[in-house]
Formats: C-alpha cells, sequence, structure tokens
C-alpha cells in the first residue's frame, strides 16, 4: 500500500524536474499520473475537425517518445506509477462525435499504461453534468458502447484494469447523481463488463470528494463496492462544491473513511487528488513543500490505521 498523488499541477507550475523531486522529498511513493491534460475539452467543442487535438492519436512509440523526459524524471526519483486518469468528458449532446473521437485515444492510452507500467487507468463514464435532457437509457447505452469499446485492447495488453469512478451531476445550482454515483448501480456495471469482457478488466475507483457531495456514506458504498474498489481519489470539501482539498479541512468524517477502508479489507495505494493545497494558483509557491508533506503524512497515517485493523 504506497501513498500516491496527483501530477496534475505540481508538474505544470514547478516544471517536471522539480515537481517530482517535491514529491519524492515529500514522503510519497506513488503517483496519480494526470494525462488527462493530453486535450482540452473546450477545444474539442470548438475544434472544426477531430484532429490532432492529443498526443495520444499518435503510434504508441511516439507517444512514448513524448513523455520520455517525464518518465525519466518519474523513475529517477523511484516513484511508481499506482494510477492514470485518462481525459474527461468523451460525450457531448451538441457534438456527440466526441465519443468515437475519444475511444481510440483510450485505446492508446490502456497501451501507454501497459508499457509504462500503470496497472489501473481511471476513465470516466458518461453522466448528465452537461446532458440534463439525455434520458437514462441512452446513457446508459453511451457508457456501455464507451467501455466495451475498451475490451478488445484490455484482452490485448492483459495488465492493465480500466477504472470507472463515483460521478456527480450538477441541477439547479446542486448536486445530483452522476454515473456511479449509486452504488448498486456502479456494482452491476462493473460486473457486467467484466463478464462481456469474460476476464476482470474493469474496477472501481472511489472518490472521497464526490461522495461527500452527495451525502453518500463511505462505509455504505465501500461495503457494496467491496473488491471492485482498486484505486482511489481522496480529497476533501465542504459538500459545497468540489474543491479537492486535503482530508480534514472539509466536512468528510474520515473515520468513516478509514473504517469503510477497512471493511472491505483495501490493500491497494492510497492516492490523493488535492488540488488546492498543491496548486500555485491556490497557495503560495513556497507552501507546496510543506502541504505535501502534510498530505503524505494524512497518508502515512490512512495507511497506519487500515493496516493495522486489517492485520488483526
Amino acid at each position: 500500500m504506497k501513498i500516491s498523488i496527483q501530477t496534475e499541477s505540481l508538474v505544470s507550475d514547478f516544471g517536471k524536474r522539480e515537481a517530482y523531486k517535491m514529491i519524492k522529498e515529500a514522503g510519497f511513493e506513488a503517483i496519480d499520473w494526470n494525462i488527462n491534460t493530453t486535450w482540452s475539452y473546450p477545444e474539442l467543442l470548438s475544434a472544426k475537425e477531430l484532429r490532432g487535438l492529443s498526443v495520444f492519436e499518435k503510434t504508441l512509440p511516439e507517444v512514448l517518445n513524448h513523455y520520455d523526459e517525464e518518465l525519466f524524471e518519474i523513475r529517477k526519483n523511484g516513484l511508481s506509477i499506482s494510477q492514470a486518469h485518462a481525459p474527461f468528458n468523451p460525450y457531448d449532446m451538441a457534438r456527440p462525435e466526441i465519443l468515437d473521437y475519444a475511444i481510440p485515444i483510450y485505446k492508446r492510452m490502456i497501451e501507454f499504461c501497459s508499457v509504462v507500467g500503470c496497472p489501473n487507468l481511471i476513465v470516466h463514464g458518461i453522466s448528465t453534468r452537461d446532458l440534463a435532457s439525455l434520458d437514462a437509457e441512452e446513457c446508459y447505452r453511451l457508457n456501455l458502447k464507451l467501455y466495451e469499446s475498451l475490451i478488445p485492447t484490455l484482452r490485448e495488453v492483459k495488465n492493465v484494469t480500466v477504472c470507472l469512478e463515483n460521478l456527480f451531476a450538477r441541477h439547479n445550482n446542486g448536486f445530483c447523481d452522476g454515473i456511479c454515483s449509486v452504488a448498486q448501480e456502479a456494482a452491476r456495471l462493473v460486473d457486467l463488463l467484466n463478464e462481456k469482457a469474460g476476464e476482470r478488466y474493469f474496477a472501481f475507483c472511489l472518490d472521497t470528494g464526490h461522495l461527500n457531495l452527495l451525502r453518500n456514506d463511505p462505509v455504505y458504498f465501500a461495503r457494496t463496492m467491496g473488491k471492485r474498489i482498486v484505486s482511489l481519489h481522496i480529497h476533501d470539501n465542504r459538500a459545497d462544491n468540489d474543491f479537492h482539498m486535503m482530508p480534514y479541512t472539509g466536512s468528510l468524517d474520515w473515520k468513516r473513511f478509514i473504517e469503510a477502508m477497512r471493511s472491505i479489507g483495501y490493500d491497494g495505494d492510497l492516492s490523493f487528488e488535492t488540488f488546492a493545497q498543491t496548486a500555485t494558483s491556490y497557495v503560495p509557491r513556497e507552501l507546496v513543500p510543506t502541504f505535501l508533506k502534510t498530505i503524505y503524512e494524512i497518508g502515512n497515517y490512512f495507511r497506519k490505521e487500515i493496516i493495522s485493523a486489517t492485520n488483526k
């Protein structure tokens, strides 16, 4: 069980060399690699044609060459890649062809993860965030199309798992259920996809901040999902915005989170998604290393509490 953190904002704010040095010096053993920045969603919506918008349109050797410098810094600092985040959103009602553009991107990402040693790729489903008039059946059909299309590539590489995530939707200035935000429905979808694949190629990334926005209890959600949960996005908020704060700075009950992980015998990595304390747009540049160390210590505390109970 390694302590991991997202790379977005750290790499863009500090550069590859300094960012990964800081992550290592703070104590982290792994990263959640934000390769989701490979495309810009506004550009997808405005582009005349969906071409030349992502490096993952290129061949696998070209993609590896593009990330060679960053991979060198990751490995130089002894960091493993516990998971990676694919770009989102993969669909828009005003431009439905985005889905057909996104699918080959995700397939190339699976191949990329296989080569660089990243076991989990988090791929957001299609939700109702900006699709209020999209009915539930059509949304479900589109999600099946998205995830089923990845099965041949997953079968080919064999060593990568695609993780679905509990998402929220915005409605009337508030929050409502998004794809996989209802535990029973999320469990059924993961199981159905694995049944169609004939192997366990799909699993779940539990996002604690999204749980809190929807007032979902971590223990109930985790027990319902069980061993389907293989990765985490750990962050806090005050249930009024998806602000990605570090634990104990919002309103999430972290005792319940620890109990949730204990109850399912969670043994994956503890990965933080805490932009609010690691981006220079939120905190002074000089304080980022201090916040990184604090986030790591919180992760280390979680690890001790979860492992000690699991070993009893």
